[in-house]
């Protein structure tokens, strides 16, 4: 038997052993968006949150708006920070941003990963890198730029089980280079 490390036997001590979050590097995983995953998101601990994402960017990237709203939690603090949108707040005001963006002539794909997930049995924190593409309809035709737009991301899912389970509450993408940003912020307001 090995000897508990001194944070390990201090959160024994205290009772909070389970209330500490578990860094987890998930090495190798790339979520792209390619299954709807959501009745697997009433799976508690890390499995139920990997589909919560998964679906969140299935949801994303087919621009599927019902499960999109769906897989956000019904709460208003929830929030979205995104570089076309901005820091936007409430359950309702997301679902409109998406109604918009969802039924505009940009189609951005996005893909996650480097992805490190923080859990604790009710809140997972994903971080990592999100790339994607963009194309856009010009005069009834797909224009496809496709440049390699890199990010920072942030998602965060939160298990409601009386929402259906895991819940996103947060999203945080942010670009790293201005000219980068400047040009996807054109491409996707349609300009």
């Amino acid at each position: 038997m090995t000897k508990p490390d001194s944070h390990t036997n201090q959160a024994n001590q205290t009772g909070r052993a389970n209330d500490r979050a578990v860094a987890t590097a998930l090495d190798g995983v790339v979520v792209r968006g390619e299954q709807n995953l959501l009745t697997d998101t009433a799976t508690p601990g890390l499995a139920g949150a990997r589909a919560a994402l998964e679906t969140f960017y299935y949801a994303f990237n087919t621009r599927t708006l019902d499960l999109y709203q769906r897989i956000w939690a019904d709460d208003p603090l929830v929030q979205l920070g995104s570089p076309v949108a901005g820091v936007v707040r409430g359950k309702s005001t997301i679902d409109a941003v998406a109604a918009r963006g969802f039924s505009g002539p940009v189609q951005i794909r996005s893909v996650f990963e480097d992805i490190v997930a923080y859990a604790t049995p009710e809140l997972v924190v994903f971080t990592g890198r999100e790339h994607g593409e963009y194309a856009h309809e010009s005069e009834g035709e797909t224009v496809s730029e496709r440049p390699d737009v890199r990010t920072r991301c942030i998602c965060i899912f939160r298990f409601i089980a009386e929402q259906g389970g895991w819940r996103q509450v947060y999203h945080h993408v942010s670009v790293d280079d201005a000219e980068e940003l400047a040009r996807f912020q054109r491409a996707a307001r349609g300009g």
